[in-house]
């Protein structure tokens, strides 16, 4: 299993598309830390779409139809899982606290 993973769903729910990876960029992580400091104060269409751009980096096959059939809970644990592991380079106080939560 990959590190990071994004399913595409069918009409039936089925996985047409898998896309995953194991290796993110350096600065696709100083990214994401940067996301997370500009995302708090958008909007939640702006959410989305500064969030449909991220992941585009990480998955850089992935396309915006495919994006409309993923999995809302799919794409939200992805980017939580790799702000979170960014968080987790820094030893952030938000990295400490999430590891506390888990």
């Amino acid at each position: 299993m990959a590190q990071f993973e994004l399913n595409i769903y069918g009409n039936n729910d089925e996985i047409l598309k898998t896309y995953a990876t194991d290796r993110v960029r350096w600065g696709v992580y100083l990214q994401a830390l940067e996301l997370q400091e500009k995302i708090a104060d958008k909007s939640a269409a702006e959410q989305f779409r500064l969030i449909n751009a991220f992941l585009k980096k990480i998955f850089p096959d992935l396309t915006d139809e495919d994006l409309e059939c993923a999995d809302y809970e799919d794409v939200m644990n992805t980017f939580k899982q790799l702000l979170h592991k960014s968080n987790a380079v820094g030893g952030s106080s938000s990295a400490k606290d999430d590891s506390k939560n888990a």
